[in-house]
Order: C-alpha cells, then sequence, then structure tokens
C-alpha cells in the first residue's frame, strides 16, 4: 500500500533538541581548544617530535576543516533552495530533505568552530581566543578578510537557531530572516578567496558552486512570480429557449383483445 506523500514542510520538528545541539556545539569546541591549546602545553616534547621545530599541521587541520564547512554550508544552501522550489516535493523526501537542510546547517557550523578554534596551536598566526571571537580582530594574518569570516559564522549560527523560533517569531518573520542565508553564502566565498592559501588551485570549484546557488536561486525567483494565467470564459447572450410543446395524455389500456380472423 502506498504511503501518502507529506507536502506540508512548514510543521517539520527541528533534528535536533536545543539541549542535544549545545552539547554538540561544546564538546566540538572543548575537544578542539584542548588539541589546539591544553594538549601542546602538557605534551610539548610530543608536539615537536610529531610536527618537527615548525609545526604546520594547525594550519593543515584549518585549511581542510574551512573548505569542509564550506562545502558542507553550500550543500545546505543548495537544499534549503531546493526545498522552496518545491522541487523536494515531488516525492516521499520533501521532510527528508528539511532534516538533511538542518543537519548540514548544524554540521556546517561544528566544522567552522573547528576550524577557528585550531588556529590557536599555529605558531604563525599566534592568535588569541579573543581575535578569535571578535570579528576583524585578528592582527597577524588578514584581518578584514577574516572578520568577514567570522561575521559568517555568527550570522549562520542565527538563521540555524530561528527554526527553533519559528512558531514564535511568526512564519513571516522566519521566512525573512532566512532570506539572510543568501548574504552569508556571499561571505564566506569571499572570506574563502580572500584568506585562503589554496584560492588558485580551488577557484574552478568555488565558480562551479557558486553557479549552482545561482541557477538555484534564478529558478526560485521564475517560480515565485509565475502566476497561471485565469481562464477566460466567454459571456454569451442567454438565448430563448421554445416553448415546450404540449405532450399528448397517454391512451388508456384497454383489457379487450382484438377480435381473430
Amino acid at each position: 500500500m502506498n504511503q501518502p506523500i507529506r507536502t506540508n514542510l512548514d510543521d517539520v520538528a527541528p533534528t535536533m533538541e536545543p539541549a542535544e545541539l549545545l552539547l554538540l556545539l561544546l564538546a566540538v569546541a572543548g575537544g578542539t581548544f584542548a588539541a589546539a591549546v591544553i594538549l601542546p602545553m602538557w605534551l610539548p616534547g610530543l608536539t615537536q617530535s610529531l610536527l618537527g621545530s615548525n609545526p604546520q599541521a594547525f594550519w593543515f587541520l584549518a585549511r581542510a576543516s574551512g573548505f569542509a564547512a564550506f562545502v558542507v554550508l553550500w550543500f545546505s544552501t543548495a537544499l534549503g533552495l531546493i526545498i522552496t522550489n518545491k522541487l523536494a516535493r515531488l516525492w516521499n523526501g520533501g521532510p527528508t530533505a528539511v532534516d538533511l537542510h538542518q543537519f548540514t546547517t548544524w554540521l556546517a557550523v561544528g566544522l567552522t568552530v573547528f576550524h577557528a578554534l585550531i588556529l590557536l596551536g599555529d605558531h604563525y598566526i599566534q592568535s588569541t581566543p579573543a581575535q578569535v571571537l571578535v570579528p576583524f580582530g585578528y592582527v597577524n594574518y588578514k584581518p578584514q578578510w577574516v572578520g568577514v569570516g567570522q561575521v559568517a559564522l555568527y550570522l549562520t549560527v542565527v538563521v540555524a537557531a530561528s527554526f527553533y523560533f519559528r512558531k514564535r517569531i511568526g512564519y513571516k518573520a522566519w521566512r525573512t530572516l532566512h532570506y539572510a542565508s543568501f548574504i552569508v553564502y556571499l561571505l564566506i566565498t569571499v572570506h574563502g578567496i580572500y584568506s585562503g592559501t589554496d584560492t588558485p588551485s580551488l577557484m574552478a570549484v568555488y565558480l562551479a558552486l557558486g553557479l549552482g546557488i545561482y541557477f538555484l536561486t534564478l529558478y526560485r525567483i521564475v517560480q515565485s512570480i509565475r502566476v497561471p494565467a485565469p481562464a477566460t470564459a466567454v459571456k454569451h447572450a442567454p438565448v430563448a429557449r421554445p416553448p415546450a410543446a404540449a405532450t399528448p395524455a397517454p391512451r388508456p389500456l384497454s383489457n379487450t383483445r382484438p377480435p381473430q380472423a
């Protein structure tokens, strides 16, 4: 027996409870901080023996996690556009797409937190927790472009957290706030291009992913402004019906049989 397709995606519950989400982010932040700051302080010999006199592992981890966060957030943005385009409602994956959209958004936040905090262990940048948390607070490495990425992180958290307050703030306000996702994607793209050291080799990826978001956005705009043309009804003058002819009365039935020859 075929299951009914859910088309109302506005009442889909969050994938994780706020307490679970907070514990997850705290675990990511605490583990990254321990790996970047506490472990080198406790075991400096181990760090030097594994990474050499000028360790670059933290920088490599920051670059890899930053690009991974960018790709995951791109996927979340594309899913959001697919859901609003109603492409995901053509099959039973509508609610699944909404859940995946939420999950990938928070996964991108977790990767970005790792990306930011792991730089505390890098000897070249020598950042402090205050520089990591305060936008445009970096001193030793491209503060303007790093600050753009920091602003994008905070906007992403606001947009993702708004799903939990959607009923309180109203659906219209929530959708208006959700348009900030386009700003977030633009900011992280600018941050990746101008602050990343791998930009020349990754420029084709930035361009291809950006074109995907561009075409999905165009399709979303076309879907929103396209209004079905109303059917034009042709009005005819009322036609006078001819008077109904008098119906002859039915002949009474006779019980007498006709004479036989």
